[in-house]
């Protein structure tokens, strides 16, 4: 999958161990919703390191991460992972494996840099309290995180009864000659040795007591299935620094008995499931014989504390995605366009919401701020500036709203100009009306911000259904061209319906270029209960206008299937002097209440509690095109929703989900009321049909839709799929 400009999108977050395999770095990846990435080199360490270098910087150049999780040591593994990460501005995690890292004299040379590396990383991930006290003394944020605990296969039937696995690398760190010589003193019981053997020398293989079997280095899934189906599992080192052998969190995952080196960490974490041994043969052959006799009882304490284990797992690992949330800086700085209000236009302040959720900066110009202060629109980490151009939409005659669209297009140019001068954006978002205002990005785009035209309205087709003669010729003829340059010009285009898409497209829009984000809004809460919805009253809200038809419900609330319903009308606009008028011209008056404009959560209360929303938008050359919102809402809120016959709405509600009735036709509206006043198990049939399409175009599912549509991703750090 390629992203803009053909090349690969960026990766979540990649973990990087200068190793052939580490299980824990395969892990720590997989749950921060990445991958692992195993970097080797040849030759003597200087020319070794130098390769592991480069194809360190390749690798992460190819998947351009924005989380890197590094392993030391070596530490030069973390050090080019960092100075890839201030190029690239990615967040930096450096995994501090194994336990001896700082402790081991191998690498206490290393200290300084360790130390230099660390407090510039956002985490560091520590095995032990100590090491997490000494980071904390450096003053790094450290995270003690315990290996994770993997399930193991099922043992074969009989398959190793009186096998003792030893389960190493058979490195310097071991006392293999020990482990041979306990052996030999247990000649019933059969050893099995894991490792490289050409770690050892060939007359220590060959000179190995007969019961001793090596199997080299084993693929990870084969050493988990050699430890399941071994009857004791024994982790020996010489090496007091390592306090939890990754062996040991196998054995425990697979249930079974451990035998340990008596070392103050091991004993600490696995003794309840262990016997504990000084490294001496004879005292090691007593621990192993010991652990066969009692392997039952052992194994089921191993099975408990792999439980507590887990948990443990489960626990630090939601602190360190917490942590990587505090610390992480702004995914970048976003401008949106829009000659909206912030405070009433409910999608332009989910758009908004998201971006800041998903860890951007983000400036907005528009005509109306929010309703308190800029931070508490979100509880993401980004941070919400307002530029206000109060230039108030009066509907009237087309020179008005020319004056009122070049007014704003003019203000709005100078201040995107004097931002993009003073910052770099990733992206800027041009709402319409009117299609020119993302030509008022220039200057961010010279400066290679991406530029997206979210088109929630579709001009060519509003100015046709609203301006007449000649007059209405001449204007659709700018308008199209100015909304097929505006295509032009964007790198990408969002419209809210399929009917939309096949609009634009017939237009010479490239389809590749065309994105689909439906005008749905957060969850609003639970259907109202049954006892609690009014009976018999209707409801329907938004913006008064005559092409959203509450004329007509008026008209049908006034014929006598409707003679005692009641209807509440939720909004205002231009249209609702008239209507109030119309209400009394009908006799309908004493029966309909208009409540204004009022607060979106009053608004989704008042919803709840009705018996029947009603949708009315009239098909007159544009409302074909419409998915309406507050049909969505119906859906969500388990309202039955009454709604004309139009292509953009049956593209997405099936029959049955929706009363439809011919539009424009009151009668027939009227009758659909009627049917489902009386009832009401159809009504609830009905409702139950319609949320299960509109929580399936929720915006909880739309909102990964929406980011695709920018070209963004979720924030380094969190989790996957959060």
């Amino acid at each position: 999958m390629s992203g803009p400009g053909g090349t690969r999108p960026a990766a979540a977050a990649v973990a990087v161990a200068w190793a052939r395999f580490q299980p824990r770095a395969v892990e720590l990846a997989r749950e921060l919703g990445g991958e692992a990435c195993f970097v080797v080199g040849s030759g003597p360490a200087p020319l070794r390191y130098a390769l592991a270098a480069v194809r360190t910087w390749r690798l992460l150049s190819r998947r351009r991460p924005r989380l890197v999780l590094a392993v030391t040591p070596p530490v030069f593994a973390p050090l080019v992972a960092w100075a890839w990460c201030v190029r690239h501005r990615a967040g930096l995690v450096v995994d501090c494996h194994p336990p001896g890292s700082f402790d081991a004299a191998r690498w206490a040379w290393a200290r300084p840099l360790h130390r230099f590396l660390l407090r510039r990383c956002r985490l560091a991930l520590v095995h032990t309290r100590p090491n997490q006290a000494l980071l904390e003394g450096w003053r790094v944020r450290a995270l003690l995180l315990p290996d994770d605990v993997p399930a193991a296969p099922e043992p074969e039937a009989g398959g190793g009864e009186d096998t003792v696995l030893v389960a190493g690398s058979l490195d310097g760190n071991e006392p293999v000659a020990e482990v041979l010589a306990a052996a030999a003193l247990l000649p019933d019981v059969r050893f099995t040795l894991t490792g490289d053997l050409r770690r050892l020398a060939r007359r220590t293989v060959a000179g190995a007591p007969p019961n001793v079997r090596f199997t080299g280095c084993l693929p990870y899934p084969e050493f988990l299935a050699a430890v399941a189906g071994a009857a004791v599992v024994a982790v020996f080192t010489n090496d007091p620094c390592v306090h939890t052998p990754r062996a040991a969190f196998e054995a425990v995952g697979a249930g079974r008995p451990l035998v340990l080196i008596d070392f103050p960490g091991p004993r600490a974490l696995f003794g309840s499931a262990a016997v504990l041994t000084p490294p001496e043969p004879s005292a090691m052959a007593a621990a192993v014989r010991r652990a066969l006799v009692e392997r039952r009882v052992l194994a089921e304490r191993s099975r408990a504390l792999a439980e507590r284990l887990r948990a443990w797992r489960r626990r630090a690992m939601d602190a360190a995605r917490v942590a990587l949330e505090a610390s992480a800086p702004p995914a970048g700085r976003v401008l949106v366009l829009t000659q909206h209000s912030l405070k009433r236009h409910a999608i332009v302040g989910r758009n908004v919401d998201e971006l800041l959720r998903r860890g951007f900066d983000v400036d907005v110009i528009c005509t109306e701020g929010p309703a308190g202060p800029a931070g508490d629109r979100t509880g993401g980490r980004g941070r919400l500036r307002v530029f206000v151009l109060s230039i108030p939409h009066r509907r009237g005659r087309l020179a008005g709203y020319v004056l009122e669209y070049a007014s704003f297009f003019v203000g709005a140019l100078a201040l995107a100009s004097a931002l993009g001068l003073r910052a770099r954006y990733a992206l800027v978002q041009a709402d319409n009306l009117p299609d020119s205002l993302v030509f008022a990005a220039v200057v961010p785009r010279l400066r290679r911000a991406r530029i997206v035209l979210n088109l929630f309205e579709l001009t060519p087709e509003m100015v046709d259904a609203g301006v007449r003669g000649r007059q209405g010729l001449a204007v659709g003829r700018v308008v199209r061209w100015v909304e097929a340059a505006a295509v032009r010009w964007a790198d990408r285009v969002i419209v809210v319906s399929e009917a939309c898409r096949d609009a634009v497209r017939s237009r010479g829009a490239p389809d590749g270029k065309l994105a689909i984000v439906l005008n749905t809004t957060s969850w609003a809460g639970p259907p109202a209960p049954a006892d609690e919805a009014a009976s018999g009253e209707l409801v329907t809200h938004g913006t008064l206008v005559e092409r959203y038809g509450t004329h007509l419900i008026l008209e049908a609330l006034a014929t006598p299937p409707l003679a005692g319903a009641r209807l509440r009308v939720i909004g205002t606009g231009e249209q609702l002097p008239r209507l109030v008028d119309l209400a009394y011209e009908l006799e309908v008056a004493d029966r309909v209440l208009f409540t204004g404009h009022l607060a979106w959560g009053e608004t989704l209360a008042q919803v709840r509690r009705a018996a029947i929303g009603i949708v009315a938008v009239l098909d007159d050359g544009y409302g074909h095109l419409l998915l309406p919102t507050k049909l969505l809402e119906y859906a969500r809120l388990g309202v039955p929703a009454v709604c004309p016959r139009l292509a953009a709405v049956e593209d997405y509600f099936p029959p049955g989900s929706v009363a439809y009735f011919r539009a424009g036709d009151a009668t027939d509206l009227a009758a659909q009321v009627e049917r489902l006043l009386a009832d009401p198990e159809a009504a609830r049939v009905q409702a139950a049909r319609a949320r299960e399409v509109a929580d399936a175009l929720s915006w909880e599912r739309m909102r990964n839709r929406y980011a695709g549509a920018l070209g963004l991703a979720e924030p380094a750090g969190s989790p996957a799929g959060s």
